[in-house]
């Protein structure tokens, strides 16, 4: 009985997902998958979800890409 449990349990920890740390929404990492692959995630800090994770990389980078104002001239 107590490894059936034990299963469950182990089972359900696999199913979660991380949650962003900056906006607090669910993200499609798992939190058993290895942090050297995951996208967005910041040592010592936690992950964020793909939104926050190019918000940050544009500011890092100063590129935002296309300014609506500036498009057509």
């Amino acid at each position: 009985m107590a490894r059936k449990v034990l299963k469950e349990v182990m089972f359900e920890e696999e199913e979660e997902f991380e949650i962003c740390i900056k906006c607090e929404k669910l993200t499609t990492i798992k939190k058993t998958d290895n942090v050297v692959y995951r996208s967005g995630y910041i040592e010592g800090v936690g992950q964020l979800c793909f939104e926050c994770s190019q918000t940050r990389k544009m500011h890092k980078t100063g590129n935002y890409g296309d300014n609506e104002w500036t498009r057509y001239g």
